[in-house]
């Protein structure tokens, strides 16, 4: 105690202020603002803690943001999804258990760096290689690995993974740290969209140190083959491994067996970087051949059929590097861009557990990855099991007949393998067929995308008409969906806005025409208004009302007469403009609370400055009426004893 008084004193004259010499009144004021100050530095801290992501030197930490620059605007629009990984906890790329599953933040979203086009499929992630599909869109791995693996035991490094969803491709980020240098080695893959049996990979590195540097490569090709056989062959001065055998597989609990040949690239042990040396490029090219059946009965019967793969495989190798890698990475993103034509957006949510966009994104990637794209292959595949090609036919009758998918949680799960991608999709596909679908599914990959937009907003094709089917009472978010192919004649897009005064109103264009120039016809709820004809390019704007029996709040049509005559034929009996949407709801979505949009700490420090201030007040009337008259009352009997005193004095 007494310390604690010396020091105070030492304050006081090192200060020139004297805290005895204030009232108590201004000592607690000052010691309220103290305490509120310190309660105010405590909370930023811990509010904005920072996440521990490694121990990373500032070097290695200004390389990767460096190199994540160029994605800068994709990374924000969640068209190119990021993870990064521990330093040395876990290489993305080492070996994991049978069991084992990749730890990562609960509250961090891990991008698997998936590639995939319906005939293969391969995660930078895994060893198990590649992957094939089958007829029932499940997946079983080849055991070859043609990736290129490399790496260095000798310097420190950060790594990252990106899923770049427009153009299809995966890659990976890595830098080494070299005294005060950072050395850059970066690498994409991709499925190839419409030849899709080849794969590619293209690898960058970048050292501007002033020494050389040697990297290691590892390919570990294939393993566990049956029947297998391996030469070394050179097609337009590149050189390649040939591979052929058979595995076993088990479908349906019966054993199987897949004949198969792939070709790949073939890189040196080791890679050498010299000195200022940038912009270094290698290519690799994979193509895999495997048979479209899976067999039964002796392995030596089946030679004739790896022989033939073998075969396509070398013929495949030596148009593929005719035609060059730049072609056939242009073929493959304008295919994809061209995927991408539809699309849906919704506004991001503050509120936890909600689903946005990088989630739905990367849902849809993984999706589409998994499909065929029939109509723009450049060998057009047999879809369906009757042999029938339903090139350009859209049989979209009673598709999407059910709950919106938005809320079913199973729906949006990440996946972390190869084996969860699968799972996924036969999930999504299930669903889809289930409530009316299965006429786009026929039709591949772009028809997944559009029986998913319709599944999103509740929107169903009838006869003769597009309705949507969305809560009125619960449009608590912004929706876009981006030119929904309206039975292959027209591109209409359809927008959900909230506005400030928390009513949702609908906004309606016809974007394109595919086939001809048809007139297309809107109504809202009920159709009691008189339809409205869409302009090429022009917004529409809709109120949303609600409907006594509900009905779907939008209906779109070709059909002027069929259009005219659905008033008759909902039979509404009230109708008005749907109420506000709930504030509390939408605060939740905006802000991630219920108290406005002020952030919650501000909340929480403006009810402890309330506390204070009516401390404060409290003391002074405390003061005031209990102090004050106590002093009164020893000062009047302090002047009255001193009155006494002074006259008994003067009478001696």
């Amino acid at each position: 105690m007494g310390s604690l008084q010396n020091k105070i004193k030492e304050f006081e004259r090192y200060y020139g202020f004297n805290l005895r010499s204030l009232s108590r009144s201004r000592r607690f004021l000052t010691f309220s603002i103290i305490l509120f100050c310190l309660i105010l530095i405590t909370t930023y801290m811990i509010m904005h803690k920072p996440k521990k992501k490694g121990y990373y030197s500032l070097e290695l930490e200004d390389c990767i943001n460096s190199k994540l620059e160029r994605f800068k605007e994709s990374i924000n629009s969640n068209n190119i999804l990021i993870t990064e990984w521990p330093v040395s906890d876990r290489d993305p790329l080492s070996n994991l258990k049978q069991d084992e599953k990749i730890e990562h933040p609960p509250d961090e979203n891990l991008f698997l760096p998936y590639v995939g086009n319906g005939y293969i499929g391969l995660s930078l992630t895994s060893k198990e290689g590649i992957f094939a599909f089958n007829q029932k869109s499940t997946t079983f791995p080849l055991l070859y690995n043609p990736l290129a693996n490399i790496y260095s035991d000798t310097m420190t490094k950060k790594e990252i993974t990106y899923v770049d969803i427009l153009s299809g491709l995966v890659g990976k980020i890595q830098c080494y740290q070299e005294n005060k240098n950072c050395i850059e080695v970066s690498s994409s893959v991709y499925a190839h969209r419409i030849r899709p049996s080849i794969l590619v990979q293209e690898i960058t590195l970048n050292n501007p140190t002033k020494q050389s540097v040697t990297f290691d490569i590892i390919q570990i090709f294939s393993k566990n083959w049956n029947l297998s056989t391996v030469k070394d062959d050179n097609f337009n001065n590149m050189e390649f491994t040939v591979s052929k055998g058979i595995i076993d597989v088990i479908i349906d609990g019966k054993p199987k067996h897949l004949c198969l040949s792939i070709g790949s690239t073939k890189f040196p042990n080791s890679i050498r970087l010299n000195e200022h040396e940038f912009n270094s490029k290698h290519y690799a090219i994979s193509v895999i051949k495997y048979s479209v059946t899976l067999l039964s009965g002796k392995l030596e019967n089946l030679e004739p059929i790896i022989n033939n793969l073998e075969n396509q495989v070398i013929e495949e190798l030596k148009i593929a590097t005719k035609i060059g890698f730049k072609k056939l990475a242009k073929e493959h993103m304008d295919a994809w861009n061209n995927i991408w034509k539809s699309g849906f957006g919704l506004s991001r949510s503050l509120a936890d557990g909600a689903l946005n966009g990088d989630r739905i994104n990367a849902s849809l990637y993984y999706i589409a990855s998994s499909h065929r794209a029939p109509l723009i292959e450049l060998d057009k595949p047999v879809l369906n099991q009757s042999g029938v090609d339903n090139n350009h036919v859209y049989h979209i009758e009673r598709c999407y007949e059910g709950f919106s998918t938005l809320s079913a949680v199973k729906l949006w799960k990440l996946p972390l393998n190869e084996k969860e991608v699968s799972n996924l999709n036969y999930l999504w596909t299930l669903t889809l067929q289930k409530h009316g679908c299965k006429g786009l599914i026929d039709l591949g990959v772009e028809g997944i995308i559009q029986a998913v937009l319709l599944s999103l907003g509740g929107l169903k094709f009838t006869h003769h008409h597009l309705e949507t089917n969305l809560n009125p009472r619960q449009l608590h978010r912004d929706y876009f969906f981006r030119k929904i192919n309206y039975a292959n004649l027209s591109l209409i897009s359809i927008e959900v806005i909230v506005g400030y005064d928390n009513h949702a109103k609908l906004y309606v264009s016809l974007d394109e025409y595919i086939k001809s120039n048809e007139e297309f016809y809107a109504c809202d709820a009920g159709c009691i208004d008189p339809p409205v004809t869409l302009e090429k390019n022009k917004r529409v704007e809709f109120p949303v009302k609600l409907t006594n029996p509900l009905t779907a709040i939008l209906y779109i049509s070709n059909d002027k007469t069929h259009i005219n005559e659905l008033k008759h034929a909902l039979h509404v009996q009230e109708i008005d403009i749907a109420p506000q949407q709930d504030a509390n709801s939408i605060a939740i979505h905006k802000h991630g609370h219920s108290l406005g949009g002020l952030a919650a700490l501000f909340w929480t420090l403006f009810i402890i400055l309330i506390l204070i201030f009516h401390l404060f007040l409290f003391k002074l009337i405390y003061r005031e009426l209990c102090v004050s008259n106590n002093s009164d009352y020893n000062s009047y009997d302090y002047k009255k004893s001193d009155y006494r005193r002074s006259r008994s004095t003067r009478t001696v």
